[in-house]
């Protein structure tokens, strides 16, 4: 299949739609017009990263700039990859057009906003200011410090080599989640005595370095 075998599709859809449509216009593939509407479309085979940068710059040109593409299969269109270009283009407000026997806009080009999730905003910014710069960016395999470990951190050093009451340990370390943590005791370093009493475990011990 070849990319001009895409312009037919796409100049009988948009004169479907009352555009006046040209070629190769300022190395931008496709020019649709309607009355002072100018739109941008570029013919890819398939949808990739060169020629989503190729429509950021045509965007700065015309009103509105999309990609045709060939219709991909059943397996890539479910695919992670598939979806995730397809937010990249929502968000950017790049179109997408694609083509078959027949051109059909499955994404038209107007940016869509993400909705800020309030909690999970709450969330980060109180791991913002909690954690001081302990982890290093890009390090996803590496033992990541997050709010709960450094809190579980907390915990045990304020227990030390002895043991203290569940209450205790909350008033020392002023962590709200205190009991919480001890119960759930999520990294194996927490050892129940009953009656609201912990102390380390050998692994609390040894990961703690006490």
């Amino acid at each position: 299949m070849k990319e001009t075998q895409l312009f037919f599709p796409v100049k009988t859809l948009f004169e479907s739609m009352g555009f006046e449509v040209e070629a190769e216009i300022e190395n931008i593939d496709v020019i649709a017009k309607k009355e002072q509407r100018y739109i941008a479309i570029e013919l890819k085979k398939e949808l990739n990263l060169n020629v989503i940068a190729q429509v950021l710059k045509r965007q700065v040109l015309t009103d509105e700039a999309y990609i045709a593409t060939f219709k991909p299969t059943k397996k890539v269109m479910q695919s992670k990859t598939y979806k995730d270009k397809l937010l990249i283009l929502k968000r950017l407000g790049i179109g997408l057009i694609i083509v078959d026997n027949t051109a059909t806009i499955i994404k038209e080009s107007e940016v869509i906003l993400p909705r800020k999730n309030k909690k999970k905003k709450m969330r980060l910014m109180e791991t913002f200011e909690q954690l001081n710069k302990e982890n290093i960016g890009g390090s996803h395999h590496m033992t990541r410090m997050t709010l709960y470990r450094k809190q579980a951190m907390s915990i045990a050093q304020c227990i030390g080599k002895t043991s203290k009451k569940a209450a205790q340990i909350k008033k020392e370390t002023s962590i709200d989640k205190a009991y919480s943590i001890l119960y759930n005791n999520y990294y194996g370093w927490f050892q129940a005595l009953g009656s609201g009493m912990y102390q380390l475990s050998e692994l609390g011990l040894k990961d703690n370095e006490l």
